[in-house]
């Protein structure tokens, strides 16, 4: 017994492959579209379906009648026996394969609830639901003429189309088994999506009783292998001592008493309590470097050391297995017997960055180079020595998870000990030049955004530009250029780090994700509103929850859902767009968490599956990356749109997604002689319901979030 589920690289179908599990308890196969060669494989693709009793096709971008969307698909539906329920593509598919015709709404529906009203008499696929229910749409697409063909419609949308007739939500086949939605039941805000599957599988059970049940020639969709075992090897080569200081200060005055060789992870402001002051040791701690660029090669090196050894990575490897093993060698589990401090979630590990382009889906042959050598795309720091800061009670700990080294412990201590709290003084930087992104050609982005929106293609583009700040080297200090930063923007995910060949200046608002040993937790962000004396929290509710906005937030949700069902088997919203203020803007925040503790997975494997975030792409994933890579002329994000933080030696990581930041690379091609360039990106969701003036306008508000450093 088993359900064959057939993906068209959605970044839906897994949230969907949990459902059909969750509602059956039934063992849900999962394969790609793309994943047999017709006629070749016709042999093999038979003896599948047979072994199974029933076939559920889930959505996809693209459009049914394009064979490279739609792949194996059609012929699947020559199966009149083999029980089949289509989603959004995959009815489509079926409606097309008996007659129907397929035409586009003038007004596509992309993450909205719609109202859902059954024909009469109730068909079984839809025992025991109301009526009329609600449940989130997704498509470009719509199905007309099912009244003159084999196919019997079995729900509508009350909304219509252009020749006033409501849309065709659900239908199936007079005489075979095959059934289809035109919405997602997988979407956390559809309402009966279990009582659907449960009331499908009955009638699969009905017409397919029995099935061979040899599922070991299934080619999976992801076979996923956990890049560290679950299993900890801790060893003994750390020793974690702390001081607990007599005085209260704050990070910043901290960081100004220090060397200025120090990596910030600074928690400005709710939701973040700690803040870490990573302190790499010269020409001693382990700094790892990475080019996309020349994606087989690793480099080592110490800090501050301008000489590196050079690691071939070999085919089976790639930056992820290697800071798997780095890591995986160095787990610790320190025992801590203050109660406040053993709150701290690092311990000690690697801290630093990965850029947009480690991540998934780009094509990076294409991208056009913006620095002269190889651009660091990870660059990481292993950190023994830290100080810890508690920001609701301003207590300090200066910490080392190096052998005795009390000696360095008590000589910072003393030194931080004498000092008083730095007022914070703004500092003008005068002779910069700002190239700022220009309104003709964002248009022209965001009217190539609207095509494939569309089209069916995506259902949302995270459309983004980059700002270059020239500024005269003589008057440059990243300090006090990030002091200026969180002067006028704390947040809860800011960030300071010279590496040298890469400067990251961030008051990121949003969390990418946090793990542990227990779990982990994802906080997307789509929705923003500036501050200002008029726009207070009441408005700003207003303003953000609306159709455009939620349905951002809901397709990014729906996104990660995917991402982490992917993995794991128990992922909850446990906050559903949620209002949140912050020092200039407020923001539509969601919180989506997985369990990690009885999964064989780690956090560092839902890193690797889901990067780059999907608040920064939008959805589907795939298709949307390479879209946006298109539209955006090939450009590289870089640093911006990646992820910063911390993976611990504890197991306990952090990454907020880097955005409201400004940053720059040691050689980069826009410097001169006499200047610098700093780079600083913004952009926003485009759904169908955007306006190009509307996007435009909220783009320049987070870029000038950030660029009023140099007002």
């Amino acid at each position: 017994m088993g359900i064959l589920l057939v993906d068209s690289y959605d970044s839906f179908t897994f949230s969907l492959e949990n459902l059909l599990e969750t509602a059956t308890g039934i063992k849900v196969f999962t394969i790609r579209n793309d994943s047999f060669s017709l006629p070749k494989d016709k042999k093999l693709l038979d003896d599948i379906l047979d072994s199974v009793q029933a076939v559920v096709i889930g959505p996809g971008p693209g459009s049914p009648q394009n064979p490279d969307d739609v792949g194996i698909i059609p012929y699947i539906f020559e199966k009149k026996d083999l029980p089949i329920l289509g989603i959004c593509l995959g009815f489509q598919c079926l409606s097309l394969k008996y007659g129907c015709t397929m035409k586009y709404l003038n007004d596509p529906v992309h993450g909205q609830v719609h109202a859902i009203h059954l024909c009469t008499p109730i068909d079984a696929l839809f025992e025991s639901i109301p009526d009329d229910f609600k449940s989130v749409r997704y498509h470009s697409i719509y199905i007309d003429g099912a009244f003159d063909t084999d196919v019997v419609p079995l729900a509508f949308s009350s909304d219509c189309d252009s020749a006033k007739k409501p849309i065709l939500m659900a239908a199936k086949h007079k005489k075979f088994p095959h059934y289809g939605v035109q919405y997602h039941p997988e979407s956390i805000c559809s309402e009966y999506g279990d009582q659907l599957i449960k009331n499908f599988w009955k009638i699969a059970q009905t017409v397919r009783p029995e099935a061979s049940s040899d599922h070991n020639s299934i080619p999976r969709a992801i076979s996923y292998q956990p890049l560290i075992p679950r299993v900890d090897n801790i060893n003994n080569r750390f020793l974690y001592q702390y001081k607990k200081l007599n005085v209260s200060l704050d990070t910043i005055t901290i960081c100004d008493n220090l060397s200025p060789d120090f990596l910030l992870l600074n928690s400005a402001a709710n939701p973040g309590n700690w803040s870490i002051i990573g302190i790499p040791i010269k020409e001693m701690s382990d700094v790892l470097t990475h080019s996309t660029e020349n994606p087989s090669i690793l480099r080592t090196s110490t800090w501050g050391n301008k000489d590196f050894e050079e690691t071939c990575l070999t085919h089976n490897e790639s930056i992820w297995t290697y800071l798997s093993s780095y890591m995986a060698e160095r787990f610790f589990k320190p025992c801590i017997d203050d109660s406040s401090l053993r709150k701290c979630p690092f311990v000690g590990g690697l801290v630093g960055f990965l850029s947009y382009e480690e991540g998934k889906y780009v094509n990076i042959n294409r991208l056009k180079k913006i620095t002269e050598s190889d651009i660091p795309d990870t660059k990481m720091c292993f950190i023994e020595r830290f100080i810890a800061i508690e920001r609701e009670t301003q207590h300090c700990y200066v910490v080392s998870i190096r052998p005795d080294d009390r000696k360095w412990i008590e000589a910072t201590s003393h030194v931080l000990e004498s000092v008083t709290s730095t007022l914070i003084q703004p500092k003008m930087i005068e002779k910069i030049r700002i190239e700022l992104p220009i309104k003709q050609t964002y248009f022209r982005k965001f009217a190539a955004c609207q095509k494939y929106l569309r089209s069916g293609d995506s259902y949302e583009l995270c459309l983004t530009t980059t700002t270059k700040v020239h500024i005269a080297r003589k008057d440059l200090s990243y300090w006090k250029l990030y002091k200026n930063m969180i002067l006028k923007n704390a947040s809860p995910y800011s960030v300071f780090m010279d590496f040298g060949d890469a400067q990251v200046l961030s008051t990121s608002p949003e969390r990418f994700i946090y793990w542990d040993h227990k779990r982990c937790q994802m906080r997307p962000i789509k929705g923003t509103v500036k501050k200002t004396e008029k726009t207070g929290y009441a408005s700003a509710c207003q303003e953000l929850l609306i159709p455009k906005e939620m349905g951002e937030n809901l397709m990014i949700v729906d996104l990660i859902r995917h991402d982490l069902y992917t993995l794991l088997k128990d992922v909850k919203v446990s906050k559903l767009m949620g209002v949140e203020e912050y020092q200039t803007v407020y923001q539509l925040v969601s919180v989506i968490e997985g369990d990690l503790e009885s999964s064989p997975y780690r956090g560092i494997d839902l890193l690797h599956l889901a990067l780059p975030p999907g608040s920064m792409t939008g959805a589907p994933k795939k298709r949307s990356v390479e879209l946006l890579q298109e539209i955006e002329d090939d450009n590289r994000r870089g640093i911006y749109s990646g992820v910063v933080g911390y993976w611990s030696v504890n197991d306990t990581a952090d990454w907020s997604v880097i955005i409201r930041t400004l940053y720059s690379y040691k050689d980069d091609l826009e410097d001169t002689k006499d200047t610098k360039c700093m780079r600083c990106g913004a952009g926003g969701a485009i759904t169908v319901l955007s306006t190009a003036e509307g996007e435009w306008k909220e783009m320049n508000i987070k870029m000038d979030s950030t660029l009023q450093v140099f007002d």
